[in-house]
């Protein structure tokens, strides 16, 4: 029997059959020798990923799958995991376009989706054809998962640290995506930034969606391994992970942007330009700086 270790932290609006999934496939994999454990992070556990693998106690696990991108992003918990990792980008085919372009990052680690958000709103006039960084008073939520730290990391990228701290001055910001969209279903804010699901309640007469003018705002998400096992067993579990089952519920159930070329559903965001913050500016502004600047606006931040 061959122990492989999954954590995974994704789509918290759709964890209970992401759950369901995941039990499914640790069964069918038992069948075939594989003993598969899964830790959950995020929503409605003790931790999010990226607060644990931080800690210098943290035990790796051999897969990952995780929209909490911070596990990829601060080289501080990156660096721990990057030297062992497969090339896993490489293992499935993808669809190619705008998309996936907006979010490869090398060959170590394969796109799996994007959560797309957009502008919710009652007011069109307040944001119909503006840039993000335009806005003033926009709702957004998620101080402590990736869809906050993800706007303003683009922000600053495209339009810089002084972009990045007004929109945090003037912000609205809630725990939660759905803590902004709430705040312009209850007028008190005019446009809030949200996953597309939220936004596609809108009636069209007197609650509006709308795109950002840089495109859709994306929260990918990715999976990698480990060489903590073998690569047959990692590409085996990928592959029944990033299947047509799960790939075509994500699609119908969330309004996602799926990258494996399994499945045949798009997202009703997809479109020519997407929003996200440039690659290099990974390699100019450190963890340290990032977090400087997000900790001291937003208190209740935690900062690893």
């Amino acid at each position: 029997m061959t122990p492989v270790l999954l954590y995974w932290n994704h789509v918290c609006i759709l964890h209970n059959q992401e759950k369901n999934f995941l039990e499914g496939l640790t069964a069918r994999l038992r069948e075939e020798g594989i003993a598969l454990e899964v830790r959950y992070f995020g929503l409605g556990y003790p931790e999010h990923m990226s607060e644990y693998l931080a800690r210098p106690d943290a035990v790796l696990p051999d897969l990952i799958v995780s929209a909490d991108l911070e596990v990829f992003e601060d080289s501080r918990i990156f660096k721990k995991l990057e030297r062992d990792l497969y090339p896993a980008a490489t293992w499935l085919p993808l669809r190619q376009g705008p998309a996936l372009d907006s979010v490869r990052r090398g060959t170590r680690l394969l796109p799996f989706l994007s959560i797309p958000l957009v502008y919710y709103t009652k007011d069109t006039s307040h944001c119909a054809g503006k840039r993000l960084s335009e806005l003033k008073g926009l709702a957004f939520g998620g101080i402590n998962n990736s869809a906050g730290k993800t706007l303003v990391k683009a922000v600053w990228s495209r339009y810089g640290r002084g972009a990045a701290l007004s929109l945090l001055e003037s912000g609205a910001v809630s725990d939660m995506p759905i803590g902004a969209f709430q705040q312009v279903r209850l007028g008190q804010s005019p446009t809030a930034l949200v996953p597309s699901l939220y936004a596609l309640r809108a009636d069209g007469e007197r609650s509006f969606l709308r795109r950002p003018a840089e495109g859709p705002l994306l929260i990918p998400s990715y999976f990698c391994a480990r060489n903590s096992i073998p690569e047959g067993a990692a590409r085996r579990i990928a592959a029944e992970i990033l299947c047509p089952e799960l790939c075509d519920f994500y699609v119908e159930n969330g309004d996602l942007i799926l990258y494996p070329s399994c499945t045949t559903g798009h997202s009703r965001q997809e479109g020519a330009r997407y929003f996200t913050p440039a690659p290099e500016w990974y390699e100019t502004v450190s963890a340290e700086e990032f977090y400087a600047l997000y900790g001291a606006m937003l208190p209740t931040a935690h900062i690893p």
